[in-house]
């Protein structure tokens, strides 16, 4: 059985659906709330709070696959609390591996954590390699290497294996306007509603996006364990610019984008990031397929409704 935390996320709820359509149930989704979607309803649904050791005894039971995307706040809202940042983000992962010992199942965890976030400003602007040396810039890429290092512990303890891993910038749904993380998507959905691109940061920030496909594609083959532990780049291996982004969406829709750069939360936001992806070609033989400007295509040709304001919290 497969447990997902943060089902209701931007990755989780995608995840949470591919997962169910292609049969790789049966499937637990964790909520605070108690809201999916109707394609969610096959999933056995579990309202509960990772802060919450029953909670957690009760989501890991029986569980043979544990997917975690639960995290609140992003790179640029981290600094306001970081103290409070951090009880909600690594005290429930915590609380989890106390539970999966207890259980004594040995999961195998898929733990989502950064490349964007985790890994050394790199002036060389060569790609990051998993072996590089990571020193995070915020609160929130700091949350995401100690979930790392728990996790690698909780493996030399034999309580799990786990595969660690370094997303790239993720797109390839509608995202609301007002959300402070995920680029593409809130600016396709600004875009098509007529509304200003809020960016955070210089628009020379070079990142590595990655379609949530792609990331699918990837989840579904590492359901189970190359090794006990292993940490693994996803993305596409090449940078575009947040300049180079929009000007993709404004050529795309065929519409003029009104951009308001907003510098003040972007202090911990490095300026380059792009993932060396051979690891995960070597290891697990995946390689992404879909370009960028495709997956925009995409996008806009879907027509997505928009999406709630429920919907908007950070995975």
């Amino acid at each position: 059985m497969i447990g997902v935390t943060g089902a209701t996320g931007f990755i989780g709820s995608y995840l949470s659906r591919r997962l169910l359509d292609r049969g790789h149930g049966p499937l637990r989704l964790l909520v605070r709330r108690g809201v999916v979607s109707s394609a969610e309803e096959p999933a056995e649904v579990m309202q509960g709070d990772l802060l919450s050791s029953t909670d957690c005894d009760r989501f890991v039971a029986g569980l043979d696959v544990i997917c975690y995307l639960a995290h609140v706040n992003s790179p640029v809202t981290s600094e306001a609390d970081p103290a409070g940042d951090a009880a909600k983000n690594l005290g429930p992962l915590l609380n989890l591996l106390r539970a999966v010992e207890r259980a004594g199942r040995k999961p195998h965890v898929l733990y989502f954590s950064s490349g964007g976030a985790i890994y050394e400003p790199n002036p060389a602007r060569v790609p990051y390699r998993e072996s590089d040396p990571c020193a995070p810039l915020s609160p929130y890429g700091i949350q995401k290497l100690a979930a790392e290092h728990y996790l690698r512990l909780a493996v030399q303890k034999n309580h799990l294996s786990a595969t660690i891993l370094r997303v790239g910038n993720a797109y390839g749904t509608l995202l609301p306007s007002f959300r402070l993380q995920g680029l593409i998507g809130v600016a396709v959905n600004s875009t098509l509603h007529g509304r200003p691109v809020r960016v955070f940061g210089s628009l020379e920030n070079v990142r590595d996006y990655i379609h949530l496909e792609e990331i699918g594609a990837f989840i579904e083959i590492a359901l189970k364990p190359r090794r006990p532990f292993t940490v693994v780049n996803i993305g596409s291996g090449v940078g575009y610019s947040v300049r180079e982004v929009l000007a993709m969406i404004a050529e795309v829709s065929g519409k003029r984008l009104e951009i308001e750069v907003e510098d003040r939360l972007g202090g911990g936001l490095v300026d380059w990031v792009v993932l060396d992806i051979g690891k995960a070609h070597r290891e697990f033989g995946w390689t992404p397929t879909i370009d960028l400007r495709a997956g925009i295509e995409g996008m806009l040709a879907r027509r997505d409704p928009e999406p709630a304001a429920s919907a908007a919290t950070a995975r």
